[in-house]
């Protein structure tokens, strides 16, 4: 599978930064945008554009997906959305894609290059990416039910990389769970904006870390049914876990 994670980038004062500034900006209206050259205004901003330079820069084009139109466009800037279980405990299932593009042309699909996620507090409850993918259409699907599933626990710090098009989603979080996330884009989806709320920039402390992919479990596992767009599937799953890694089942 395509997916990758570094243990963690940033120090713990960077990442109270980040959640701080989540604090006073939270709830938004929406995913938000910035510019891969746009002048960042706020910490989040800049920690985008800094992740990006200095983990995924000079690698990104190993992640282009099948979509004819990424593989000869380079990136222009970010897609980027607060995660936390204020109100619900539940990410549902789901690929990364361009929303507004499926409504507008009748479930036709189009893809970022890659999508990440920042984990800024610790818990259990993994992030769960199937094998499975959406395809070029949204009642489309590559590889069901999934032949491989990866268990991402959350830790702070942490950095998940993966390919859109994965099916992806995390159940019974816990209360305070805060990640953020990014899509990198060759093209500006429609009605994204800049956040507009200036404060005071905080440079984040980077980590010199190295990818790893999964490491296939080999421990104990359990057995659920899962739903998938009124699809069931059976999904194996770790159990006890302890740690922070980064795992993949087979099926």
């Amino acid at each position: 599978m395509n997916v990758l994670s570094y243990s963690g980038i940033i120090n713990s004062i960077s990442s109270l930064r980040l959640k701080q500034e989540i604090e006073k900006i939270y709830p938004l209206e929406g995913n938000k945008w910035i510019g891969i050259n746009d002048e960042p205004e706020t910490t989040i901003e800049k920690y985008i554009q800094d992740s990006f330079d200095f983990y995924l820069k000079d690698k990104y084009h190993l992640w282009h997906n099948e979509n004819p139109w990424n593989l000869l466009e380079e990136p222009i800037g970010f897609e980027w959305w607060i995660q936390n279980n204020e109100h619900h405990n539940t990410v549902t299932f789901h690929s990364n894609h361009d929303d507004q593009y499926r409504r507008k042309f009748a479930g036709v699909m189009r893809y970022p290059l890659l999508s990440t996620e920042t984990y800024l507090t610790d818990h259990r409850e993994p992030t769960i990416i199937l094998d499975t993918k959406h395809g070029d259409y949204w009642d489309e699907f590559v590889n069901f039910p999934p032949t491989e599933v990866t268990f991402s626990i959350p830790s702070e710090g942490k950095f998940l990389i993966s390919d859109p098009r994965y099916i992806r989603g995390a159940f019974f979080l816990p209360p305070n769970t805060i990640s953020l996330c990014y899509d990198v884009w060759t093209y500006k989806p429609e009605n994204l904006n800049r956040v507009g709320i200036p404060t005071h920039k905080f440079d984040c402390n980077f980590y010199k870390e190295l990818d790893s992919p999964p490491t296939q479990w080999l421990g104990k596992t359990g057995r659920s049914t899962m739903n998938l767009f009124d699809k069931d599937f059976r999904l194996k799953y770790i159990t006890n876990y302890s740690g922070t890694g980064t795992w993949t089942v087979t099926q």
